[in-house]
């Protein structure tokens, strides 16, 4: 089962190649803060490091993404963040973005081997650069499929578990063309994670990330991306003595 999984993401990566696009490398580290409380009830915070690699147009972004998540149903949590980010490019180019969200998770498979999900989220986008007084607004929709495969213990609340993760996003932006590398997007995602304990989990991901500057047209731009995320866990539950 985990064979064909990673056989048919792969070829996803592969095949939102172009050999025309622009390529280029980013490194981004992720900690993230949970605190989950009243069996139904999620406060999480992820602050993100981002940069290019490569010399020319060489940027860093500073990111803070506070979340609340509700569990409504078994099966389907609600959403809702503001995030809020800094990126340093070049003297003219330095940039605010203000990108509040709500949405909801769908879980197809739960507490098992292979744990599958699908994540709906709009997005309102407020940008502005450090040497201009107005902000410029847009919004945009993101689909993500999620699959977690457990590949040493029976589901991801296990202890000492290795597993593997993929998904595949798309950022449809309906409202404005906006001539800027967080227009129209799409990623694919391939990474492996170590669940230690309840409280520490590390992940290491590749992903490849294409752009386009306007609603037509091709892909113009391709990023391929290592990202180290690092999670911690807050209030695990409490165990109820016999005695």
């Amino acid at each position: 089962m985990f064979k064909r999984l990673l056989c048919v993401l792969t070829f996803l990566l592969l095949t939102t190649v172009q050999s025309q696009a622009q390529q280029d490398e980013q490194l981004w580290f992720d900690f993230q803060l949970s605190y989950p409380f009243g069996g139904r009830y999620l406060l999480e915070n992820t602050t993100t490091y981002q940069t290019l690699l490569s010399k020319d147009d060489k940027w860093r972004s500073f990111s803070i993404s506070p979340t609340f998540e509700y569990t409504l149903l078994t099966r389907l949590d609600l959403l809702s963040e503001v995030g809020l980010s800094y990126t340093l490019q070049k003297e003219g180019s330095n940039s605010w973005d203000i990108m509040p969200m709500l949405g909801g998770r769908f879980f197809i498979t739960q507490n098992k081997r292979v744990d599958t999900r699908l994540v709906l989220r709009y997005q309102l986008r407020y940008f502005r650069q450090v040497e201009e007084q107005d902000w410029d607004i847009s919004n945009r929709t993101r689909i993500r499929g999620e699959i977690f495969v457990c590949i040493n213990g029976p589901n991801l609340f296990t202890n000492k578990l290795w597993y593997a993760l993929a998904d595949y996003e798309e950022f449809i932006v309906l409202d404005q063309q906006l001539a800027e590398r967080y227009a129209n997007r799409r990623r694919a995602r391939l990474g492996l994670g170590y669940r230690l304990s309840y409280k520490h989990r590390f992940e290491l991901s590749y992903t490849l990330q294409k752009s386009r500057n306007e609603i037509e047209g091709d892909f113009k731009s391709s990023d391929n991306v290592i990202q180290f995320k690092y999670k911690m866990f807050l209030n695990p539950a409490k165990v109820v003595s016999d005695d």
